[in-house]
């Protein structure tokens, strides 16, 4: 669809619903097709109220009745700045707030009707499928704090089959052992980074991936803990993916696990793959299955690529949920995040291996880390059914 025209409609629906409604809007646009949404403005109605001015097409009609009247005839009344972040939320790309009866869309112009207090406002959706020729700029970004298996990891990332590749190390460590290791290596290959972290050791890591995605010049973001491997095509099969699939915002795969020696282990219900093919998952519905069965079946932040765009308006961080950080779990938090925005793609061949080994946080802080990780998983559980995103339109 190449575009769509809505007015008066969202706030005759209410917010669940008329997120809902974005969200089906978005999927059935093509990629830079337009809504237009047209709807009465919270602000404007306000500000009329605190302004004491009445409108003249109602005479005898004074302000607290006239708000009252356009209140009760609505379910949910937005402004602008609310219904801009929930359209960002879905996945839709502002474009303008428009004068009345112009637009970005041709087709789109002279619908609207002159109203006092009108909000008119204008979304694109990205065009998220990648070129067949296109070769991005693929950001490996290492979180990294010990170095016992940093070699082993960093060899996987620069032995990629794909080459357009920046590997970012974030240091976390307190010595200088991993600067002088980055040192060595980009000698050797330009592609290898270094940027150490003013914050180091503060809030178990969680800051050093924020740094991360801040430092990253890759178009596309593949994390890669410092004790976790790549197979050697992995970043080249999930950009193939983006280039496979449209309205993509996540690719990822069935991860192996393995000992602190690097042998595979057997699997667990979180590493079975969810589909016996590659498939692309619609993102409510990946969602909805994290929530209802707890499980992060999609993987850690070693098994998946999404683009760095897509998580950079998130607030405080892009491992946050409702604007309230996720400590443990957060990497669910990100495909929450990127759920919402598009779908997924599933590839059932390994391309990376999650070592388990004594040192890990969730081993290191064990029931601490259990109760926090409760706490996290509730947040998200609340936002997910609070928005009703498990239910039909």
């Amino acid at each position: 669809m190449p575009g769509i025209y809505s007015a008066h409609l969202l706030e005759r629906l209410g917010r669940n619903q008329g997120i809902r409604l974005l969200h089906e809007c978005r999927r059935v646009l093509q990629p830079g097709g337009v809504i237009r949404l047209v709807c009465s403005d919270l602000k404007a109605l306000v500000e009329d109220y605190l302004n004491n001015r009445t409108r003249p097409e109602a005479p005898g009609i004074g302000r607290a009745e006239w708000l009252n009247r356009a209140l009760r005839q609505h379910a949910w009344t937005f402004d602008a700045e609310e219904l801009t972040r929930i359209c960002k939320m879905v996945g839709l790309e502002p474009v303008a707030i428009t004068a009345e009866g112009n637009s970005s869309d041709p087709h789109l112009s002279g619908l609207d009707a002159t109203v006092p207090g009108q909000l008119v406002l204008e979304f694109r959706k990205p065009q998220r499928q990648l070129a067949a020729d296109a070769q991005p700029l693929v950001s490996i970004v290492m979180p990294t704090y010990k170095t016992e298996h940093l070699y082993d990891a960093l060899g996987s990332a620069l032995n990629q089959t794909y080459r357009n590749l920046e590997i970012l190390v974030c240091d976390d460590c307190p010595t200088d052992e991993i600067e002088r290791i980055c040192a060595d290596l980009s000698q050797d290959d330009p592609r290898v980074r270094y940027v150490r972290n003013p914050d180091a050791g503060k809030d178990i890591g969680r800051l050093n991936h924020v740094l991360c995605l801040k430092e990253a010049r890759g178009e596309f973001i593949k994390f890669l803990n410092d004790d976790d491997l790549l197979e050697l095509e992995c970043v080249e099969r999930m950009l193939d993916s983006f280039r496979s699939y449209p309205d993509v915002t996540l690719v990822t795969s069935k991860r192996q696990r393995i000992d602190q020696y690097g042998e595979p282990l057997a699997d667990i219900a979180a590493t079975q793959a969810p589909v016996a093919d590659d498939a692309m998952i619609e993102g409510l519905s990946l969602g909805t299955a994290l929530m209802q069965s707890q499980i992060n079946f999609v993987g850690e932040p070693s098994t998946v690529m999404f683009r760095r765009a897509d998580m950079l308006e998130i607030t405080p961080d892009f491992m946050s949920v409702d604007e309230q950080p996720i400590a443990w779990a957060s990497d669910v938090a990100i495909f929450l995040n990127l759920a919402l925005r598009g779908n997924t793609v599933y590839l059932v061949q390994p391309l990376s291996s999650f070592r388990i080994h004594g040192e890990q946080c969730q081993v290191l802080y064990g029931a601490a880390a259990q109760g926090e990780s409760r706490r996290c998983w509730a947040i998200m559980r609340d936002f997910w059914a609070r928005h009703e995103f498990d239910k039909a339109l």
